[in-house]
């Protein structure tokens, strides 16, 4: 025992980083980039549940009538959110659990939720990628140092738990977030630790993964990192330890230099681009700028370009698209065209299901797209 944790990582850890650099194969047109177009949910992630009223919600959710939906919209691979910032995941996860401290059914589910809707998509020819966060869960201070990730600070000193570790220097001078510092060895130790676990139960059920708030401050720390025992690409080899070929996202935010990565890679295990934006067009000061394509907006070479914004009102939000069938298929037909593929973020509720206006227009857009 090394700290409490078990001692089989100091033989596993030499196999896993040869896994780092193990990135689709070249040359081959990649399953994502064949796509057509995907889905994303944010499932549960905007509540401050309970660990009660989260179990009940992920109990709701009815899995079969889910992948019914997801196969009648024609998408071919979804983004599911596991967890993010209010710290709680829809899967059990060991490795969490023992950092935080408790049993399973208090910060992670009791239900394997992430493991039956890989299984019914994979059924239906449908890929999964898991959207998960690059640092800890940032609205909670214990977590984030049970993660052993940076504590937020005010003007260098540690901001103490009664700061909300969501602050902005705005609101609080010389605030800084977990995400907005280099990330610890310690914590990249931890966090393979978390990711790995998920990763080797799940195999080839997962297709790839979508980490968000991966800022440059975490981008500019690669290579000092690398003398340390864990670091990034040790993080990533856990990450990829059950899917050696998994796709791997990392966002920094909507700008498209960021999220298209128009000025390279965020990471160098990048194979997509993150794509978050609002619109299918540049926002600029005067309103819509250029269109969001391959085209005008390059992505580097071997990093497929796909961009993300939401169909509903928000991230995860409306019972309506805000789109018309028109622009849907101009938009994501001219990507495609140009080698790029498009995921919608669909608003859910805890049982699964996709509001009926919302499903109905993706419904026509599969079709439209099939032909």
């Amino acid at each position: 025992m090394k700290n409490g944790r078990p001692m089989f990582r100091s033989w596993i850890l030499p196999i896993l980083v040869l896994t780092v650099f193990t990135a689709p194969v070249q040359g081959q047109q990649r399953w994502l980039t064949k796509a057509g177009y995907g889905l994303m949910f944010h499932y549960e992630v905007f509540k401050n549940h309970s660990a009660e009223s989260y179990n009940q919600a992920i109990d709701s959710f009815n899995v079969v009538q889910f992948a019914d939906s997801v196969k009648s919209t024609g998408a071919g691979y979804i983004i599911f959110a596991v967890g993010q910032h209010w710290g709680k995941y829809c899967a059990p996860n060991s490795a969490y659990e023992k950092l935080l401290g408790v049993e399973n059914g208090v910060w992670t589910s009791r239900r394997d939720l992430v493991m039956e809707i890989g299984t019914e998509l994979a059924k239906r020819d449908i890929k999964l990628i898991i959207y998960m966060t690059a640092r800890a869960p940032m609205r909670h201070y214990k977590i984030i140092a049970a993660m052993g990730d940076a504590l937020p600070t005010i003007n260098g000193k540690p901001a103490g738990p009664n700061v909300n570790p969501l602050s902005h220097p705005r609101k609080v001078k010389g605030f800084l977030r977990s995400e907005n510092q280099p990330p610890p060895p310690t914590f990249l130790e931890n966090w393979g630790e978390v990711c790995g676990e998920w990763s080797r139960r799940y195999g080839k059920l997962v297709s790839g993964w979508w980490f968000d708030g991966y800022k440059m401050e975490m981008k500019d720390a690669y290579q000092d990192l690398q003398k340390e025992e864990y670091n990034i690409d040790t993080w990533i080899a856990a990450v990829r330890s059950g899917n050696p070929t998994a796709e791997l996202a990392f966002n920094a935010g909507a700008h498209p230099i960021l999220s298209l990565c128009t000025n390279g890679r965020l990471c160098p295990h990048q194979t997509f681009t993150a794509g978050e934006n609002h619109e299918f067009y540049q926002r600029t000061k005067k309103g819509l700028g250029k269109a969001l394509t391959p085209g005008n907006f390059p992505a580097p070479e071997g990093v497929a370009w796909h961009l993300l914004l939401p169909v509903g009102s928000g991230w995860g939000a409306g019972v309506e698209a805000r789109f018309d069938l028109k622009t849907l298929t101009d938009r994501i037909g001219q990507i495609n065209v140009e080698g790029g593929v498009v995921t919608l973020d669909v608003p859910i509720a805890p049982s699964g299901t996709i509001p009926p206006e919302v499903l109905r227009r993706l419904q026509q857009l599969g079709k439209e797209i099939s032909k």
